[in-house]
């Protein structure tokens, strides 16, 4: 017996039969509609060039993420102002830029002193289907915010 003619059911003859060819192509159908091409275009940038002075500060707090000498919650508001949105749970803090073309989430966590050091940076795209940014880009983008 062919395959098509299994999958139609002939050999069960009922309406079981049929509702499960049904059940098989409504889900084939759904999982093509699924596919989407990857977004194409560039990424877009942001409009104001940031003197190199705060974009190289903004770099240097990131880099210390995660290290005993991490940067403080006052060191970052210093640098890129009072955040967004600020969450404290336990020992630990988030803090959230929201930018034109990107969001910086940046994780804080209590040292041995009980002061809150820089432990983790994330960049997100703020549109859907637009390219992640760089730490590097949103940081730039940060630091002209504050100029």
């Amino acid at each position: 017996m062919p395959a098509w003619q299994a999958l139609l059911g002939k050999h069960l003859g009922g309406m079981f039969a049929h509702m499960r060819f049904i059940s098989l192509l409504a889900a084939f159908t759904l999982l093509a509609a699924c596919a989407t091409a990857a977004p194409s275009g560039p990424a877009s940038t942001p409009s104001q060039a940031p003197s190199a002075g705060s974009s190289s500060r903004a770099a240097a707090l990131f880099a210390s993420a995660g290290r005993a000498d991490a940067a403080s919650q006052r060191d970052v508001e210093r640098v890129f102002g009072a955040p967004d949105i600020s969450r404290r749970e336990g020992a630990g803090a988030a803090w959230t830029y929201r930018l034109e073309s990107c969001a910086l989430l940046l994780l804080f966590a209590a040292d041995g002193r009980n002061e809150m050091r820089l432990a983790e940076v994330n960049a997100s795209a703020r549109r859907a289907g637009a390219a992640t940014p760089s730490i590097e880009q949103c940081a730039a983008e940060a630091s002209a915010r504050r100029s």
